[in-house]
């Protein structure tokens, strides 16, 4: 028999690729009869400069048996434009859509886009290690926990797979020649889940129980990438850098030990309400350059309905440990939180403003499937686009006109705020 051939294809933002991709190869190929009967390729597109026509071209010269899409908010109309067409080209390529874009609403996607087959719900790892063995003739579909799929009209959604436990099955692509680092560009994940449980984000929600790679192989990933002279930096994409402080010391000293070139780490998402003297040390000694943190909103009633932890007087210590310290501090505020208003919203931008971190990050609110705002949308009476990226439309509390007004304020502080330094700037803001 052939070999299949699979392709996996995900939509970055320029120069960056998909770590999740290479998990997915990685995992996949551990298996002996996926290793003899298919060969993998990872593609990585850019969504600014390469347009669907191009992606198909790439698919008509490789001419794959089954192509995978990487799927998020951000990147899906580009996804689904790429299958449909590939479909009606290709009409015997089979079409695998997993990410959390299209997990959680599984259903829904497959009976709106008749030209997709297959979506793997949550991890994908194992999942869709078992969808190419069926598809290799070594299982059946209907036995593939963790997917929906296509049976001639009918859409069949298999029962949930559970979540991997020992996050240590899973191979590091980094170690494994899959993915090449690359400056600025290059992620290690050292745990998944996160201990809260914030309703408009899909963490928490979906991974509530932390699992953790196992330290060693963290060790082989670090001394890997910091033996590369061309990176200059790199990312954690734990969903809190900081969340333990045993963990982060053994982490640490790893860092220390293996940076012979001056690696910087930028943008570590931490909780600065956990940021201490012992922690900043840690963060010096790591080369720490950079940090993201909340609050998303100072108000507490909005804290209280998005379930969001936010102490005001450790959050504003935390940020000044970090900004005195010469570690650079970007922070986030959503706009149209439910039970936010417009002037509550401008009570928090002051907020940030006092507190003085480097930069404010603004961002409409998305209502994303698989989080528990997402179903709790008609409690608060919040329209949103149904159509990715699902930003928030307008809500009693925050009517269309004052969110596009809250948006315009926000654009022109991230002019001033953010590109002159905050000790120069007076603001009289509502």
């Amino acid at each position: 028999m052939a070999k299949k051939r699979v392709i996996l294809i995900s939509f970055n933002w320029a120069n960056h690729f998909s770590l999740a991709l290479g998990y997915l190869k990685a995992f996949a190929q551990k298996d002996e009869s996926v290793l003899k009967n298919a060969d993998i390729d990872i593609a990585d597109f850019d969504t600014e400069t390469h347009d669907s026509r191009q992606v198909v071209y790439y698919i008509s010269q490789s001419k794959p048996d089954i192509i995978g899409f990487s799927c998020y908010c951000w990147n899906i109309n580009k996804v689904l434009e790429t299958a449909r067409m590939v479909k009606m080209i290709y009409p015997n390529i089979k079409i695998v859509l997993g990410g959390p874009e299209v997990g959680p609403i599984s259903s829904k996607y497959l009976k709106e886009n008749p030209y997709i087959d297959v979506i793997v719900k949550g991890e994908g790892e194992v999942t869709f290690s078992e969808l190419l063995k069926s598809y290799l003739g070594k299982g059946r579909l209907d036995q593939v926990q963790g997917i929906t799929y296509r049976n001639n009209n009918d859409v069949i959604e298999n029962p949930d797979r559970p979540l991997i436990e020992n996050l240590g099955e899973i191979p590091s692509p980094y170690l494994e020649g899959i993915l090449t680092p690359r400056d600025k560009v290059t992620y290690i994940e050292t745990f998944r889940g996160c201990i809260f449980r914030c309703s408009y984000c899909f963490e928490g929600k979906n991974f509530p129980k932390p699992r953790f790679f196992p330290d060693e192989r963290i060790k082989k990933e670090i001394e890997f990438i910091m033996s590369i002279p061309e990176i200059k930096s790199f990312h954690f994409v734990d969903p809190i850098f900081n969340l333990k402080k045993d963990r982060l010391k053994r982490i640490v000293e790893i860092l220390s030990s293996s940076n012979r070139f001056g690696t910087e780490l930028r943008t570590v998402e931490i909780i600065a309400e956990f940021v201490d003297e012992e922690t900043i040390e840690l963060f010096e000694k790591a080369n720490v350059k950079s940090v993201e943190t909340g609050p998303q909103t100072v108000n507490k009633d909005t804290l209280k309905n998005v379930n969001r932890y936010f102490e005001e007087d450790k959050f504003k210590r935390g940020v000044r440990l970090l900004e005195d310290n010469g570690i650079e501090v970007l922070t986030d505020l959503i706009i149209g939180l439910p039970g936010d208003t417009f002037f509550k919203f401008v009570n928090s931008v002051k907020t940030l403003i006092n507190i003085r971190p480097t930069t404010i990050i603004f961002s409409i609110l998305h209502v994303l499937p698989g989080t528990t705002l997402y179903q709790q949308s008609s409690v608060f009476e919040i329209k949103f686009d149904d159509k990715a990226p699902h930003l928030i439309l307008e809500a009693p509390f925050f009517p269309y006109e004052e969110i596009d007004k809250a948006v315009i304020m926000a654009h022109s502080l991230d002019k001033e705020y953010n590109i002159k330094p905050p000790s120069a700037l007076e603001y009289n803001l509502i």
